[in-house]
This record gives C-alpha cells, sequence and structure tokens, in this order.
C-alpha cells in the first residue's frame, strides 16, 4: 500500500458518490505495454467466484452483490477484506452474473462481469468496459437480462478501451483486468492509481464520473493523458528538505567569524580555521562543508527553520538526535541571505565559516536598468551591484556649478540595506557628481566625480575609508534644473585615504527626482491620502503608476520633494455637484513637482498651459466635498517664468512636447477620514491634580474616533473664564494634519451645570472640536447671528470649582459634524465624549 494521493470523485450515474481514495501503487505504470484482448470469458464450470475490489486502493468492507441472468445471485452475503479481496458462489446454472460493490471504504459503487467461474475483478477498468459496451452508465440496464451484452461484444469493447488508453499514453501490462488476478500495488493497480492522477490533472474532466460518461458515449479520443513519469520521492527524507535546499549554490568563505553579529546571538567561539575555502550545498540537500567534513542528505535527522527569530536567524541541520550532535547551521542576514555557516561536530570543536555565494550572474552591461526605475545611486564592482535608495543632494540650485546625488545603505534606523562586503568593508553611502548643464559623456573633473565611504567594522575601533575617483567617465542622458538628473556610470577608478587599495567601478546608475508611481490604478481613497494620481500617458519625469497625496513618495526621492495636486471646480470654494470643465475659465488642474521648503515648487504641469480638463464634484457637505478628474496637463515649453520664475537654466535641455504632456485622472477630496489614536495604546491617561487641560474619552466613536480611546489636551495661554482654548498634536501625522483644537465659549464662572445654548446670565455655552482631518465638530452653529443647537448635538458642562486663577469640573457632550455626513463613510456625523477640565480663570 503507498501513501494516501489525495481525492477521487466517483459518481457512477444516479448512484454517484463522493469517494476518498488512499491511493496505492507507484507513480508511474510498468509492464511490457501490451493491450489485453482476446474473446469474452467461456463457459462456466465452478459455481465460484472471487477477485479483488479496488480503485488503486482496496476497496474494504463493500459489499459485493451478484445478479445473475437467471435471477438469482449469491448464495449467502459477500463483503470485501482489507485489501479488497472478496470471494462467493453462485448456482451452477446461474452465470453469466453481473457484479456489484457498493459502500465500503471508499464508498464507491463499481460494476463487473462474470460469464465462467473463477477469479474477477471490480475496478473502474471493468465500469468503463460496460458503460462502454452498454452506452448506459448507470447500471440500469442489468435490470433487464434478456437484452445483456454477450461475452464477445464485452470483450471487443474491452479491447477498444484499452488501445484509447495505450494512445493516451498508459503503459498497460499483460493479462486482462477483468480476470488477472489483482493485488493492491501490482502494475494493473498502478494503473488505477494513474487513472485517478490523469483525471485530476486534466481541467476538462471534473471527475471519475465525468470521465464513465465519455467512455459510455464512445468519446473514447478524449481520454486523459496519462500522468507523467514522477521521480520517485525517498519517504525517509525530512519534510521540510526545502528549507534547506532553497540555499543550494557554492559558498566562498571570506573569513572566520567572530563575537555574535546582528544575526547571530549563539554562534559560540569558533576552535578551527575553514580550511578549504568553499562551502557547497547541492540541490538534492548534501553537504561539503570542508575538507575531510562533508554529508549526504540521507545523513540528516532534522532540519530546523528559524529564519523568523530575528536575534539568530538560521536553517539548522541536524545529524544526530539533539542539537548537542554534529550540525551544520546556516546564518541569515534580515533579507534572508546566508551570512555565515557553522559546523559543530558534536565532540566540541567549532568552525564558523563567513562566506559570500559565488556569482554566476553575468555582470551588468554598462548602461543597463540597476535601480528598478526607482531614485538613487547604483555602483557594480566585481560583478557585484549595490543598488542604493534615499538619494540626498547637498548641493542644488539652478546656478550650482554642480549637482551631488548621494544614496544611502541604510535605513532610517541605520540598519545597512544592502550586507554584500564592498571590498571587505561595509559601504554606507555612494555619491555622484554631475557637472550642471552637460548632457553625454562626462570625465572626472572640478564638477563630475564618484565617491564612496566604507567602514571596517572588524577593526577596534572601526576603520572608516572614503573612496574617490581619480577617473571616471560618466554619461549623463538627462539633466533639468528642476532637479531631476538620470544616467549611468560607464566606469571609475577610485581610491581611498587610509591605504594603498585601489578599486574599479565597472558600471552604475544614477537618477533623481524622476518618479515612477505603484503599478496599477490607485485604491480608494482612505485614511490621510486627499488625492490620487493615476498616469494614462507619462513623460520622462511622471513615468508611469499611480500616485498618492499625503503619503511620501515611494519612489526613493528625497522625502523633501513632494508633488502638489490643486484642482479648482468653478469658481466657488463649495462646488455644487456636477460637471466642470477647463473651457469656463475657472476650472483648473496643476501637478507641482520640487522642494517642499520653496514657496513655489519648480515644475508646474498645468491644464492653463494649454491642456484641457474635466472635473466632477460627486458629493458636496458645506464646504467639504469629494470627486474625480481626467486631465492632459503640459509642462513650459521654454521657461518663461512660467515653471521656474526664471526660465530654463543654461545648459537646459528645450523639452519636446511629448515630454511637456501628460494625461493623468484620478480622484481628490478636501478632507481626509484617517483615525486620530490617542497615545500609549489608546490611552492619554487622567488629567491630573494640578494640570490645566481637559481629559476627553471618546464614549461613542466616528470615522475620526474610536470609542474608548482618552485623550489629553493641554490648556493655550489664551485660556480664561469663559473661554477655554485646548490643544494636542499627533507625532504619528505629518504637518499641517497633525494638530487637533477644542474650543469652549461662553461657560457661566459659576458653580453649577450648564446646557449648551442655554442661556445663563446672558452666557449661551457651547464647545467645538476642529481635527486634522479638516472636519469641525461642534455643538451649535451660528446663522444670521443667532446660536442654534445642531440636531442631534448636546452637551452638559458641570463647574464644581471657580477660583482665583482655576476653573474646573467635568463634561459630557454629543459632536455632531453638521452637514458632513453625506461625505463620511456611514453618514457617522458625530461622537459623544466625556471628561475632566482645569484652566485659568482671572476674574
Amino acid at each position: 500500500m503507498q501513501p494516501i494521493k489525495g481525492k477521487l470523485i466517483f459518481g457512477a450515474g444516479l448512484l454517484g458518490v463522493i469517494l476518498t481514495i488512499a491511493g496505492c501503487g507507484g507513480g508511474g505504470s510498468s509492464g511490457n505495454g501490451s493491450a489485453a484482448n482476446g474473446g469474452g470469458p467461456a463457459a462456466p464450470s465452478s459455481s465460484s467466484l472471487a477477485g479483488t475490489a479496488a480503485v488503486g486502493a482496496a476497496i474494504q468492507t463493500g459489499t459485493v452483490t451478484a445478479e445473475c441472468a437467471d435471477g438469482s445471485g449469491f448464495t449467502s452475503t459477500v463483503t470485501t477484506n482489507a485489501d479488497g479481496t472478496w470471494s462467493g458462489n453462485v448456482g451452477n446454472a446461474s452465470l453469466p452474473c453481473v457484479l456489484t460493490v457498493t459502500g465500503g471504504t471508499p464508498p464507491v459503487t463499481l460494476r463487473s462481469y462474470a460469464s465462467q467461474p473463477g477469479t474477477i475483478n471490480i475496478t473502474p477498468i471493468t465500469d468503463m468496459v460496460l458503460a462502454l459496451t452498454t452506452g448506459l452508465a448507470d447500471g440500469s440496464w442489468i435490470a433487464t437480462p434478456a437484452n445483456w451484452p454477450d461475452a464477445s461484444t464485452i470483450a471487443s469493447k474491452k479491447t477498444e478501451l484499452l488501445a484509447a488508453m495505450t494512445n493516451a499514453g498508459f503503459t498497460l501490462p499483460g493479462g486482462d483486468p477483468f480476470s488477472t488476478a489483482l493485488v493492491i500495488g501490482d502494475a494493473w493497480d498502478q494503473v488505477l492509481d494513474a487513472i485517478q492522477e490523469a483525471i485530476d490533472d486534466d481541467p476538462s474532466i471534473a471527475d471519475y464520473s465525468a470521465l464513465l460518461n465519455l467512455v459510455k458515449d464512445g468519446n473514447l479520443n478524449q481520454f486523459p493523458d496519462a500522468p507523467e513519469d514522477e521521480e520517485p520521492v525517498d519517504p525517509e527524507l525530512p519534510a521540510n528538505l526545502d528549507v534547506l535546499t532553497d540555499y543550494a549554490g557554492t559558498y566562498t568563505v571570506i573569513g572566520s567569524g567572530e563575537g555574535d553579529p546582528g544575526y547571530c546571538a549563539s554562534c559560540g567561539t569558533a576552535t578551527r580555521d575553514h580550511e578549504r575555502g568553499t562551502v557547497t550545498i547541492s540541490p538534492q540537500g548534501d553537504i561539503d562543508f570542508d575538507t575531510g567534513i562533508s554529508f549526504t542528505v540521507d545523513d540528516i535527522v532534522e532540519i530546523y527553520d528559524r529564519k523568523t527569530v530575528d536575534a539568530d536567524r538560521r536553517v539548522a541541520v541536524n545529524y544526530g538526535q539533539s542539537d548537542s550532535d554534529e550540525r551544520v547551521r546556516l546564518y541569515l542576514n534580515t533579507d534572508l541571505e546566508v551570512m555565515e555557516i557553522i559546523h559543530d561536530d558534536g565532540a566540541g570543536a567549532t568552525t564558523r565559516a563567513l562566506i559570500q555565494e559565488e556569482s554566476t550572474d553575468p555582470e551588468p552591461e554598462p548602461g543597463a536598468e540597476l535601480l528598478d526605475m526607482r531614485n538613487g545611486v547604483a555602483i557594480v564592482h566585481d560583478g557585484k551591484v549595490w543598488a542604493m535608495e534615499q538619494p540626498f543632494i547637498e548641493s542644488f540650485m539652478a546656478t550650482t556649478a554642480k549637482r551631488q546625488i548621494r544614496a544611502h545603505n541604510y535605513d532610517s534606523d541605520f540598519n545597512t540595506i544592502d550586507t554584500k562586503p564592498f571590498n571587505g568593508d561595509d559601504l554606507i553611502w555612494a555619491q555622484v557628481n554631475v557637472a550642471h548643464g552637460m548632457l553625454g559623456t562626462q570625465l572626472c573633473g572640478t564638477s563630475t566625480g564618484v565617491s564612496l565611504l566604507t567602514v571596517d567594522y572588524a577593526s577596534a575601533p572601526p576603520v572608516q575609508k572614503t573612496w574617490t575617483a581619480t577617473e571616471c567617465e560618466l554619461d549623463v542622458d538627462y539633466h533639468f534644473s528642476n532637479g531631476a538628473t538620470e544616467g549611468h556610470i560607464i566606469s571609475a577608478t577610485l581610491v581611498n585615504n587610509k591605504d594603498d587599495d585601489q578599486v574599479t567601478l565597472s558600471g552604475g546608475q544614477f537618477r533623481i527626482f524622476i518618479h515612477t508611481g505603484t503599478e496599477g490604478e490607485a485604491p480608494a481613497l482612505t485614511d490621510e491620502v486627499f488625492w490620487d494620481i493615476t498616469i494614462d500617458n507619462g513623460t520622462r519625469e511622471m513615468r508611469s503608476g499611480h500616485f498618492l497625496g499625503g503619503r511620501p513618495l515611494l519612489d526613493g526621492s528625497h522625502p523633501d520633494h513632494a508633488l502638489k495636486l490643486r484642482i479648482q471646480a468653478g469658481s466657488s470654494i463649495s462646488p455644487s455637484a456636477g460637471e466642470y470643465s477647463c473651457d469656463d475659465g475657472d476650472t483648473e488642474v496643476t501637478l507641482k513637482m520640487g522642494w517642499i521648503t520653496i514657496s513655489d515648487p519648480l515644475f508646474k504641469f498645468q491644464s492653463a498651459n494649454g491642456g484641457n480638463c474635466t472635473v466632477t464634484i460627486e458629493q458636496n457637505a458645506g464646504r467639504k466635498y469629494l470627486g474625480s478628474y481626467t486631465a492632459t496637463l503640459l509642462g513650459p515649453s521654454n521657461g518663461g517664468g512660467a515653471a521656474f520664475g526664471s526660465g530654463l537654466a543654461t545648459g537646459d535641455i528645450e523639452l519636446p512636447a511629448a515630454e511637456r504632456t501628460l494625461v493623468v485622472h484620478g480622484k481628490f477630496r478636501n478632507f481626509t477620514t484617517q483615525t486620530f489614536h490617542a497615545g500609549n495604546n489608546g490611552d492619554d491617561g487622567v488629567l491630573g491634580s494640578e494640570a490645566e487641560g481637559v481629559s476627553m474619552t471618546i464614549d461613542d466613536g466616528s470615522t475620526h474616533f474610536v470609542a474608548g480611546e482618552r485623550f489629553l489636551l493641554a490648556s493655550e495661554v489664551s485660556s480664561n473664564g469663559s473661554n477655554g482654548y485646548f490643544f494636542r498634536q499627533f507625532d504619528d501625522q505629518g504637518f499641517p494634519n497633525n494638530q487637533m483644537r477644542m474650543v469652549w465659549s461662553n461657560i457661566p464662572m459659576q458653580v453649577g451645570s450648564f446646557t449648551c445654548n442655554t442661556e445663563v446670565g446672558g452666557l449661551k455655552p457651547t464647545m467645538t472640536i476642529s481635527t486634522p482631518a479638516d472636519i469641525p465638530y461642534g455643538a451649535t452653529y451660528t446663522q444670521s447671528g443667532i446660536q442654534n443647537l445642531s440636531e442631534g448635538a448636546s452637551c452638559t458642562i458641570n463647574v464644581t470649582s471657580v477660583s482665583d486663577g482655576l476653573v474646573e469640573g467635568t463634561y459630557i457632550a454629543t459632536l455632531v459634524a453638521r452637514n458632513m455626513g453625506p461625505v463620511l463613510p456611514d453618514n457617522d456625523n458625530s461622537i459623544s465624549l466625556s471628561g475632566e477640565f482645569r484652566y485659568p480663570y482671572t476674574p
């Protein structure tokens, strides 16, 4: 019996059932490949019948019935054994008989035909032969013995079916599938396994029932192809062998590991050096670690996958029953690249091999795309590529003699991004200097150059080296005064300031302020996103993809370089729902690119430059609205102040029309739906006995606030008595969307409970919250000089103490974003809150 293979669906007509197969037999077929043939069974000489019922797996505890031509059957109940075998007796004059197996495990209905005593198997093959012979798959023909096919007709149809199977690639053993003794796991049983595999592999045949219907209709040319032979799998190998073989390859040993590097907290201390200089892991799982130290895959006892353990990220291969026995460990960096391979012999000897994988990829050609269409600097040395983002420009203005593009090899937390050693050290940054205004070839000189910074952290203290190109050739193919520069390092020879080493860069790339968005259509506007742009037809500087306003650019650009979209629909600050066109003179779409620290960014794509646009306001509520747009935007042709204020700079190329025409579409709104969270997992804490300000517990949340969170707002210096002003910033939000302000007005300065908009001594209390989402929540509104309570709003202020210096108490309120419901998700425009307050009071 072979391992369980999967599921097989047998539906024999109206009696079809779902069958889960414990498959048996090998994956491929064997035998001499000849189809069985010959006439039908001869006349009976005995009343004894026996055989095997199987579908590849044995049919266990199934009931076998005989329906004979004279109307009789088995003389006693017949049930299949654990190996599918069965036996029974019929009367001497009863034959021929139709045999049917039902129920059992697996619970299948199959038929066979006995015209003489002896061995008769019941399998999908016998079942298909009878369906082909009668043209019926449901066995309804059995009820009329006078119309049963004779033995010779059945034999003829059997020959047709087996020939069709041979044509479909099945290898059939010798003998007759009806009468040759069938043993689970033998050649005929493997054919049964192969039939099910063929069904599984053919998407046009849903299950065995579908195949049976094809056969009974005579569609033998559609019999599914036999499965291809597969390499046998050693059942003794670890089930997760691929965890090791994913790292197959030959690794060069570059040194002996010491201490506990970031990827390894338990490497241990080496007691011997690696001798040979290479470690090889075969695709089969053999490990050739060093001279005299090698293992075959059959030696493996267990493989442990520890790739997710940050401080000890490894794949451990044990050749004994425990970690104290012989083993090999592969230590990995955060990119799951092998950094070190360690052998422990189980007797106290440890070999630590710092490695790098031998490169089998050809060295990139000069001019190749190395940055994956992102901004940054890439260098090629000794056949290896370092592609770095986070470009930084030290010196930039249209009048400078050079532009410096620097990219760091570490992230915002100062973790190394690309851990490949450069000339044995860690690469920190790479910088390219480009002479302003020159296209084509640039050679190293005053304004052109390449430099690197590396650090040898193995030295104490670490040794820092600055590498400077003594000669180099750059190819600059784009350069514009809005900051955009693009080109390649053809070659560069660099020396450092610490020793006599010299390195040669055989290629590289640099790019800055050329934007490639995220592939596909922009998602729905959510959270802090005010707008999106999808590029339908791009330019050199706005290539493709989509961009989201309100989030940092994801193309490796400097964080101070931004895209800003401005959309004006008609002349109103609160445009009505409807469609607006640039032709009306008041509708406009403008995309600005440049430094956010400059009041007017350097470069503009505008519909006002001669393009066109359609702006649709889809929903409007008060002064908040959302909509969509399509636009053709044009950049400047020759400066003239339209793009840069000072026109094209000296040496800038004249942009052809195609490079100035940007076709875009997208969505926009003038508010956000982001949710604002208090600190410390949603709780800023209590106000405290001496603090001045307001505590604010969200009792019922909304689009912008989560129920149960508690905020603290500090009292502003302008707070005094009847008017309180409270302020809070959110560290996780960017300016200006990081500020929330609460304002209280007309609070009576006396102990008591006061309801908003109810006059007390000429004062009508009210409160409002202005949110970073640009959605105001309040208790009242003023119209024609009259303060009114907003529908659904309420507030009660309980003043518990008024003294010379402080007013304090508690409050409870429901504040409404009046008229904002139509533009908010689920029309949710109110929040309920409560808390304490304490702020200055000077009588």
